[in-house]
């Protein structure tokens, strides 16, 4: 039940802010941006007053000499003198209490408590995690403020939101875009009981659009409008394409198509950025382009770099709103296919890593050692297999089949011949004992979709059972493909 607990989701809805509210909205973010840096400021000089003291410095000297077990009590001893210092969740709140109460009628206590948690998770962090520095708050980028509960400065009523200031001051009623009438999937959000809101702002083009997320008790409504329970689905997933096969459909899609408009603007703004950086430090730079070596260098950024570098930032956050969507989407559909899922292992961090054998093309040159780094993080495969199989587990109390690569050997099995046939990357086409020809990807996910019960190895029986309609449904994919116009990527094998 504790974990049971701890599930929580979030429904984002969009806010429609008056001029005057916009006014009093930035102002709140201005305040909370100060009040949170200042609170970093505090609890800096007071670590660096701790971390002077003879007792504290003796510490760290005998846990850098100490092993085992009597490291661990040194550390102990550490984690008290930090207390003792005021460094705890409780001390910043504390902290913060002194500081919001000059502000009282623009923010609310329990909105600035909620600032201080965070500040304090980032400090424990540091000091008993793997983090390194606590970064003070640029100008402007504070997109997010929150409150502690419901009704702590932040409330809900019906299509409105309410953000109060100190002491219920200066009331900000906000109303709240929803569809007329609402989407069941909003409806069922709806009726959760609420933990606590958070009011978000995102830039965009030439102004801030404002959202309210609504964080819930337990596991989110499914949107997946049909769910085909105990049916067999088997997908093939590469670096930039997935292959889905079911009984009903077959489908070779690429994935996160909509990033690719973004990473083309991503890419000039950065190479404007490196020509902007090369005439300010025209010092830090050899005579064939090459970065000087051998001393610490001094980079100067122009005005007009550090705007494309904002542009570049924003760029990169629409990809990742968009890569998310459209994994949340395929997924959906994966349910409304079936809920037994069959999909191999990969190590995707594996196909990230430089080749380490070197080798040569036609014409004598040595082939690029990248690999695959490029493509997973602008797809980000791994990530809708995650989506996936966390829906499969709210849904239909299971979880993705994962089939053993190396023994399963999807790419390579001929279920005609019942051979193994290995193929090169190059060869996007499966030739069958029988003549016909089927696309790769997309024969892998039929076989996957077949797996026998031990999952290293493919079902005969069910291969020959359902491969006339797969070869039916994969001739139409096809023919879909190639009449749609687009131009497909090189792994599709279609022209």
């Amino acid at each position: 039940m504790a974990k049971a607990e701890k599930d929580c989701c979030v429904l984002t809805l969009r806010l429609n802010p008056e001029a005057w509210q916009v006014d009093l909205i930035e102002k709140r973010f201005k305040i909370m941006e100060h009040l949170k840096n200042s609170l970093i400021a505090l609890e800096l000089r007071r670590l660096k007053n701790a971390q002077r003291t003879r007792a504290y410095k003796d510490l760290i000297t005998k846990i850098e000499n100490a092993n085992g077990t009597e490291r661990k009590k040194l550390y102990t001893e550490r984690s008290k003198i930090l207390r003792d210092a005021g460094f705890s969740e409780f001390g910043f709140i504390n902290d913060m209490t002194s500081m919001q109460k000059h502000f009282v009628e623009h923010m609310a206590a329990q909105v600035a408590h909620r600032s201080a948690s965070d500040v304090w998770r980032a400090f424990e962090k540091m000091l008993y995690g793997n983090g390194k520095i606590v970064h003070f708050i640029r100008r402007g980028a504070l997109d997010s403020i929150a409150c502690k509960k419901i009704g702590n400065g932040m409330n809900l009523r019906n299509d409105y939101f309410e953000w109060n200031g100190g002491r219920c001051k200066n009331q900000i009623v906000l109303s709240i875009k929803v569809e007329k009438p609402k989407t069941v999937y909003e409806k069922e959000m709806l009726n959760k009981k609420i933990k606590y809101l958070r009011i978000v702002r995102k830039w965009s083009k030439t102004k801030y659009k404002y959202y309210l997320q609504i964080t819930f008790e337990g596991n989110p409504a499914t949107k997946a409008r049909y769910i085909e329970y105990g049916k067999r689905v088997g997908i093939d997933i590469g670096t930039s394409t997935v292959a889905i096969v079911s009984e009903q459909e077959v489908k070779l899609l690429e994935l996160a198509d909509q990033v690719k408009k973004n990473q083309d603007k991503k890419i000039s703004l950065q190479q404007k950025m490196d020509r902007s950086k090369r005439i300010s430090n025209m010092d830090n730079f050899n005579a064939d382009g090459t970065i000087r070596r051998g001393k610490r260098l001094k980079w100067n950024y122009s005005k007009n770099y550090l705007k494309l570098q904002q542009q570049v930032r924003e760029l990169e956050r629409k990809n990742a709103a968009i890569r998310k969507y459209q994994h949340i989407r395929l997924a959906n559909y994966v349910l409304s296919q079936g809920t037994e899922v069959y999909v191999e292992t990969m190590s995707f961090s594996g196909l990230q890593r430089r080749a380490k054998e070197t080798t040569y093309d036609s014409r004598g040159r040595i082939n690029k050692k990248r690999r695959f780094g490029k493509s997973l993080g602008n797809r980000a495969p791994a990530m809708f297999l995650e989506i996936l199989d966390k829906k499969l587990k709210h849904v239909a109390d299971t979880e993705l089949h994962k089939v053993d690569t190396q023994k399963f050997k999807a790419s390579q099995y001929n279920h005609i011949t019942g051979t193994y046939e290995k193929k090169t990357l190059r060869d996007r086409w499966a030739k069958l004992g029988n003549g016909e020809k089927v696309q790769r990807d997309l024969y892998s996910a039929f076989l996957l979709m077949n797996s026998a019960a031990d999952m290293e190895k493919t079902d005969q029986k069910l291969c020959e059972k359902t491969y006339i309609r797969f070869k039916e449904l994969h001739d139409d994919e096809i023919n879909r493909i190639m009449r749609d116009g687009k131009k497909h990527i090189r792994s599709f094998g279609i022209a």
